[in-house]
């Protein structure tokens, strides 16, 4: 849904600390204005009557400063924040750091026994030389352990790849020079347009039973929908654990979007369905992309059963009705700014969704 916000409002890092530090100065600058308008009030009242209205329009502009600035403060923060690694990409790289400091430890470990033991060879022979008296048969000694090359350059190796799993630990978000935040709405992002292009934005994420009946809805911060499974899942199971309703959510499904096989890990327990080719292949109809990406073959053989491809293809009949029906009774642009205030509006929406469902609902009549 559109955001109120112009998506002119975006600005790279580079400009968001230039306006920052412009608003610091503009703000100081009228700050000073204001002292030095109250200590001549103090020394000649009566003199600096006449200038009352003007010190007194200088507080509209500071107070604009200052929402600039806070606006500012923020965008840059969401930049920052968008940087940092997801836990599950923290989980890929630890692992994989912790992997190549074992493999550098385990070559250190290699290299110091083999020169160890070419050290022992060599005092060996030496003696039995000296024994033998013979003096410098044996040439040039080994290096020793401090200066030997290859155990050099392996510490140097280990210590690079421990720094590396301690950054892997303890990652320090660096956003990209073209990433951008909106300075309007520091929440919004710039998400694929419905028909083409780019839009200021909010992802919204919505969770459908039978006939529509919404059983979350959400704002998801990301244009992609990969990350936003596990989230929606979890807030459904919150809101069917809240209303109290019997039994278990008996089937999950979800489109191409959200296919990841770390999200197929971590809802390993439910009864999930997610296409992890095309949503054209899994109807039957002829598509660009058939095969299931690395790691998604589980799902991919789940989905390949008659039983798997009939469930799958109830989706289509319950989210997309769904969306169908918000956006034409609410539209798509939103009224509010702010992740808090777009979260309360959207859900607003949904509540008013679900009543007017709930009030036009007429059972059927068994006969």
């Amino acid at each position: 849904m559109e955001a109120n916000a112009s998506r002119d409002a975006n600005q790279r890092l580079q400009r968001l600390d230039e306006t920052i530090s412009q608003c610091e100065k503009e703000i100081h600058a009228l700050m000073e204005d204001v002292v030095d308008h109250a200590l001549s009030v103090e020394a000649d009242g009566s003199a600096a009557q006449g200038d009352g209205e003007d010190a007194c329009d200088n507080w509209p502009r500071l107070s604009r400063l200052c929402d600039r600035l806070t606006r500012a403060h923020l965008a840059r923060d969401r930049l920052h924040e968008r940087a940092m690694p997801s836990p599950t990409e923290i989980r890929i790289k630890v692992e994989a750091a912790e992997r190549m400091v074992a493999r550098a430890e385990t070559r250190l470990a290699a290299e110091t026994e083999a020169h160890q033991e070419k050290l022992k060879k060599y005092e060996l022979r030496l003696r039995e030389d000296r024994a033998a008296k013979r003096r410098g048969a044996n040439g040039r000694p080994p290096v020793p352990m401090e200066h030997k090359t290859v155990l050099v350059r392996q510490r140097t190796r280990l210590v690079k790849m421990r720094a590396w799993l301690e950054r892997a630990r303890t990652p320090r978000p660096v956003p990209s020079p073209e990433s951008r935040a909106c300075l309007s709405d520091p929440d919004s992002r710039l998400i694929p347009g419905k028909r083409g292009g780019y839009l200021q934005g909010y992802n919204i994420q919505i969770v459908c039973a039978r006939r529509q009946l919404l059983l979350a809805i959400d704002a998801h911060d990301n244009p992609s929908d990969r990350t936003a499974l596990v989230p929606m899942v979890k807030k459904t199971q919150r809101n069917h654990q809240a209303a109290r309703l019997p039994g278990d959510i008996e089937l999950w499904l979800a489109d191409s979007g959200y296919a990841s096989a770390a999200s197929f890990e971590a809802l390993a327990d439910l009864p999930l369905l997610v296409s992890v080719t095309s949503d054209a292949d899994q109807a039957g109809f002829p598509a660009k992309r058939q095969q299931a990406p690395a790691g998604q073959q589980d799902m991919a053989a789940r989905l390949a059963t008659p039983t798997g491809r009939a469930q799958y293809r109830q989706r289509s009949a319950l989210v997309e009705p769904g969306f169908a029906q918000i956006f034409q009774r609410f539209g798509r642009h939103l009224n509010y700014r702010s992740r808090q205030a777009v979260d309360a509006e959207i859900k607003l929406l949904g509540t008013v969704h679900n009543l007017n469902k709930l009030i036009n609902h007429s059972p059927k009549n068994h006969s």
